[in-house]
């Protein structure tokens, strides 16, 4: 940018537009440049009548120029060149508004960026340290994580009073496993464990110990880490009392089966007894399901099953039933659906007496029973728990078929202390329960409500004692849940006004991953199907179409 001096030096070599732009741009003025004592009388009149005719008549085409850039700077050289312009006043609003939107825009990329700091420092932060756990809250006040890490904090507090020993280092894993705001799950129970040795408020035995009495205490690649690490040896596996065959598979590093997310389901339009099978997250339904399908294809309780390639889970249902093989195997275990899918697995099974039951088996969401629960409640459902229960409402309310229909509901034994979003597995089934009653879904077309009671193994019982132990189990944990299933089954006269308690288990389950499957409960339910749901003999088609609505 020249210097007023240098203009004057050498005004002649400017044009009219350059010269109006340096009075413009406030280097010199139009007066200064006429007095010829400055430009030694160079200034000649037809430049000096450019000058001035660019200044008089250029306020529309600055104006238009000014709209055209649409920036801060662009108003702003206009309300330099302009001083009694006609359109000042806008330009100023333009500017400012301009500047307003630049502010926030800066505001928010500073937002972002603090945001993904915290997120950064979170996700690396060492949540067994309390000293750690403490800066982060004071650096990052206002951090999404900030309230986590309150209550880890206030956890550690607690168990620095309180010391800690095994038991509680079972019931801090269980919290994580189920804590949705823990993104890596495994990683931070590996750190729980090995930093609670290291502080020495356990031992290396105590988890040894732990895991021989539960050899369902952590997952898989839990167990693998801690090799990994050298935290466990091979010997150690072997004092769990852990099958060598669970242990070559765990090293082999087989992962769990995982499912894509379907598309939802508006209604069931396949003539068909309708099997629903409800429960929360990680209670066992889908593996429990995964197995009764197992079986009703084996060709041993059912001649055999026929699969409707039409329906919306016609991949789930193959996949699901593949991982059980009753042939003394290790199987691996499916991850877990999304907790938001509902899957619908149409099939036709065929008897030992040569007759026909066309059946459709739901695996309702495993967040249902919490959506109920969050909607009645009035807290509020995110659009994934919105989407979830508009499922269930399309298929069992508003688009709701005329088949009859079954209803087994999963209830994990030995999960009754553990909590999800703060509550424990009994809250979300009196809630579920509650929600069932307002909305009267059972009231039509039900035939039977059953108990499934999964990981009954854990009990170490059978027979007879075992069925007493679930009744006790079922009354003393449950028995509101219970009453209020009974009274629906009473009122609606559904199986005889009872509700069945079924005991279940998928055989042996090592390292909550992998199974040697032994076919019995689930043979029995296929059983319990076979003698609930309506058929036909082979070929008589019309009385299979009208059974299913009767």
């Amino acid at each position: 940018m020249p210097s007023e001096q240098a203009i004057f030096d050498n005004i002649e070599q400017y044009t009219a537009e350059e010269l109006v732009k340096y009075i413009r741009e406030g280097i010199t003025s139009y007066e200064r440049l006429c007095n010829p004592t400055n430009t030694y009388g160079q200034f000649s009149a037809d430049k000096r009548r450019q000058v001035l005719d660019i200044m008089q008549n250029s306020d529309e085409p600055d104006w238009e120029r000014a709209c055209q850039l649409n920036t801060v700077q662009a108003y702003q050289d206009y309300l330099d060149g302009h001083q009694d312009g006609s359109h000042r006043d806008e330009a100023r609003k333009r500017k400012q508004l301009l500047m307003a939107d630049v502010a926030s825009e800066q505001m928010r990329r500073e937002q972002e960026f603090a945001v993904n700091q915290s997120e950064q420092a979170w996700l690396s932060l060492d949540q067994t340290d309390i000293n750690a756990v403490r800066t982060f809250i004071q650096q990052y006040p206002d951090s999404p994580y900030t309230p986590q890490a309150r209550e880890v904090f206030k956890q550690l507090q607690f168990e620095e009073f309180m010391g800690v020993d095994i038991e509680v280092l079972k019931n801090r894993i269980k919290d994580i496993e189920t804590d949705k705001r823990v993104m890596q799950k495994d990683v931070t129970i590996v750190s729980l464990i090995t930093t609670e040795v290291e502080k020495g408020h356990i031992t290396k035995d105590d988890f040894i110990q732990a895991v021989s009495q539960d050899h369902n205490l952590v997952n898989s690649s839990v167990m693998r880490m801690l090799y990994n690490q050298n935290f466990l040896e091979l010997n150690d596996f072997m004092a769990m009392g852990i099958d060598r065959a669970f242990i070559e598979t765990m090293l082999r590093d087989e992962k769990p089966q995982q499912f894509q997310v379907p598309i939802p389901i508006v209604s069931i339009n396949r003539k068909s007894t309708e099997i629903y099978f409800w429960g929360i997250p990680s209670s066992g339904k889908s593996c429990a399901l995964g197995a009764i399908l197992s079986v009703a294809d084996n060709g041993r309780v059912a001649l055999s099953m026929e699969k409707d390639n039409t329906c919306q889970g016609y991949g789930y249902m193959i996949r699901l039933a593949n991982l059980f093989r009753d042939d003394g195997n290790i199987g691996v275990l499916p991850e877990g659906t999304s907790i938001y899918s509902t899957y619908e697995m149409g099939f036709n099974l065929r008897s030992v007496k040569n007759e026909i039951h066309p059946i459709t088996c739901i695996d309702l969401a495993g967040e249902l029973v919490r959506c109920m629960y969050k909607y009645d409640a009035g807290e509020g459902l995110t659009q994934e728990e919105a989407a979830a229960l508009k499922t269930l409402t399309d298929v069992m309310i508003d688009n709701r078929s005329g088949n009859r229909k079954l209803h087994f509901f999963v209830i994990e034994y030995g999960a009754d202390e553990r909590k999800y979003e703060g509550l424990a597995q009994r809250e979300y089934l009196n809630a579920a329960l509650q929600y069932i009653k307002r909305t009267q879904i059972f009231q039509r077309d039900t035939d039977g409500i059953y108990l499934l009671i999964s990981k009954v193994d854990k009990a170490k019982l059978h027979g007879e004692q075992l069925k007493q132990e679930l009744k006790r189990y079922i009354f003393d944990r449950y028995q509101g849940f219970y009453n209020g299933v009974k009274a629906i089954c009473q009122d609606y006269e559904i199986n005889g006004g009872e509700v069945g308690i079924i005991p279940f288990s998928l055989g042996d389950v090592c390292f909550q991953d992998y199974c040697r499957f032994n076919a019995n409960a689930a043979n029995s339910v296929v059983q319990l199907i076979l003698e609930r749901t309506g058929r036909s003999r082979a070929g008589n088609f019309s009385r299979i179409l009208k059974i299913f609505t009767k």
